[in-house]
């Protein structure tokens, strides 16, 4: 993809350092392009002036370059990554232990695991190993310190100590709508903007590919922790179809309740996969 006016990447302070995603800000020929991300390739972007070139990856929104992406606005933003969130094994506020049962764990959503999440946490070094992060899978020995957690990915803290945990994260507010291709099962989506969501604001509604059932077996699915315990939405058919709470009864619709706050991630089980599913900016 080619800038204007041409980028020399090589001026840029601090590229090269962190992995970085490009994303689409505004698409004047398709408008439906706005929100697409794709990872950038740092070495090769150093050596073609004027171009950003872009990758393959599991974490790209679509796998092609739409020809109507040209005159298309975009920014690139460095990944978010374990050290960058949550620090290495000397400033992390983080539970460390030996192994991952002694240690608090992160776990980040990962579709392409067969178990939807990777497993992290921060070991304990002793006179023969030096301590940092590792992978909870044994069989995993290299570096884990600098693993993206791509934009949209959830992830848990399962805390092993009793101490209060707060951490904060930096960055800019989007002001553009939000992409997360969503695969049939479970997805554990941080919604991607700076404030609090109902199932209205995220449009979960049979226009945006969500799925009504007679069931709630049959219907896509909403989670959210309150608490300690979950709360499942299902979307039930009808005229209209609607969201119904499957646990707690609610003073409002259950679509205007906000049950996702900005510091939260929630769950959305599909019957069938939504490569297109977006959540629109609102300011």
């Amino acid at each position: 993809m080619n800038s204007f006016p041409p980028i020399d990447f090589a001026t840029v302070p601090g590229w090269g350092a962190s992995p970085c995603f490009l994303e689409i800000s505004a698409s004047p020929a398709d408008t439906s392009l706005e929100g697409e991300r794709y990872e950038v390739d740092l070495v090769r972007t150093l050596k073609e002036k004027g171009f950003v070139v872009l990758k393959s990856a599991s974490s790209n929104t679509r796998n092609d370059l739409p020809s109507a992406l040209a005159g298309a606005t975009f920014s690139i933003h460095p990944h978010w990554t374990l050290t960058k969130v949550f620090g290495d094994a000397g400033t992390t506020k983080l539970g460390k232990g030996r192994s991952a049962s002694s240690s608090d764990e992160i776990k980040i959503y990962s579709p392409d695991d067969k178990s939807v999440y990777r497993s992290f946490f921060v070991q304990l070094g002793n006179s023969k190993t030096q301590g940092g992060w590792r992978s909870a899978l044994s069989s995993q020995n290299s570096d884990p310190a600098n693993t993206v957690i791509p934009p949209g990915y959830g992830l848990i803290l399962v805390r092993k100590t009793e101490e209060v945990f707060n951490f904060a994260i930096q960055g800019e507010p989007r002001t553009h709508a939000f992409r997360f291709p969503l695969r049939a099962g479970s997805n554990l989506l941080a919604p991607g903007h700076l404030k609090n969501f109902s199932l209205q604001k995220l449009a979960a509604s049979s226009a945006n590919g969500f799925v009504a059932g007679s069931t709630p077996l049959t219907s896509d699915q909403v989670r959210i922790l309150v608490g300690e315990r979950l709360e499942t939405f299902a979307y039930l058919s009808g005229t209209p179809a609607r969201w119904v709470c499957l646990e707690s009864r609610y003073s409002l619709p259950e679509v205007e309740a906000l049950i996702a706050p900005a510091t939260k991630a929630l769950e959305i089980r599909k019957l069938k996969p939504d490569p297109d599913f977006v959540i629109p900016y609102a300011p």
